[in-house]
C-alpha cells in the first residue's frame, strides 16, 4: 500500500506532484537546502521502500539519521497500524537523538478518512513524537513540516519539540497541524537517552 513517502519527498524537493510515481525499490535519494534562522539546513532525504522484502535495508539508513518520518495514509487503517512496526525499527536502529514525526498523508482525501487526526495525534503524543497531516498532492503542510524539522537542526537545544515562541516566517505560516505534546522536552522513560 502506498502511503505517499516518495510523493512527500518529491513535493518538498521539486515542488511537484506526479500521480503515478513508481514504487521505491530499495531507497531513493532527494536533496534540498532551506534557509532557517540565518543558517542553511541541508536535507538529505533517504526515501526507503516500505515493502517487506526491502525491510532489511532500513537499519542501514536509520543508523546516522537526525530526523525520521513515520508516514501513514489517512485513508488506510492498515498503514496506521503498521506505524508500530516502524517505530520498533527506529528504536533498535536509529540514534537516540533522532527527531521523529508521525505524518498522516493524503489529507486531501478527508472524505475517505479511516484514521482520525485525534488517533494519529494520540499515537504521536504517547511516543513523544511530533504530529502533522499533509497532502503531497496539494502541498498542504509539506513545507511547514520540513521547516519545523529544520528548526530543530538549527537549534539543537530544542531537542525533539518545537518551541511555540519561535517565530516562523510568513511564507511557512499556512495552516499546520504540528502538535507539540506537553512536557515534550523530557525524554520518554526507558529510552536510550534517559
Amino acid at each position: 500500500m502506498c502511503v505517499g513517502k516518495t510523493a512527500i519527498a518529491h513535493r518538498f524537493t521539486k515542488n511537484a506532484f506526479e500521480e503515478k510515481l513508481p514504487h521505491t525499490v530499495g531507497a531513493s535519494y532527494y536533496i534540498r537546502s532551506m534557509e532557517i534562522e540565518g543558517r542553511t539546513i541541508l536535507f538529505q532525504i533517504w526515501d526507503t521502500a516500505g515493502q517487506e522484502r526491502f525491510r532489511s535495508l532500513v537499519p542501514m539508513y536509520l543508523r546516522d539519521a537526525d530526523i525520521a518520518l513515520l508516514v501513514y495514509d489517512i485513508t488506510s487503517k492498515e498503514t496506521f497500524h503498521s506505524l508500530e512496526l516502524w517505530r520498533t525499527e527506529l528504536l533498535t536502529s536509529a540514534p537516540c537523538h533522532v527527531t521523529t514525526a508521525v505524518v498522516g498523508n493524503k489529507s486531501d482525501l478527508g472524505a475517505k478518512r479511516q484514521t482520525e487526526s485525534t488517533t494519529g495525534r494520540a499515537y504521536a503524543v504517547k511516543h513523544r513524537m511530533l504530529y502533522t497531516e499533509t497532502s503531497a498532492k496539494l502541498g498542504t503542510n509539506v513545507e511547514e513540516l520540513f521547516y519545523d524539522l529544520g528548526l530543530r537542526m538549527a537549534n539543537p537545544e530544542l531537542g525533539g519539540c518545537l518551541d511555540a515562541s519561535i517565530k516562523v516566517p510568513e511564507k511557512y505560516k499556512k495552516v499546520t497541524n504540528v502538535y507539540i505534546p506537553p512536557n515534550a522536552n523530557q525524554p520518554p522513560q526507558n529510552s536510550c537517552c534517559t
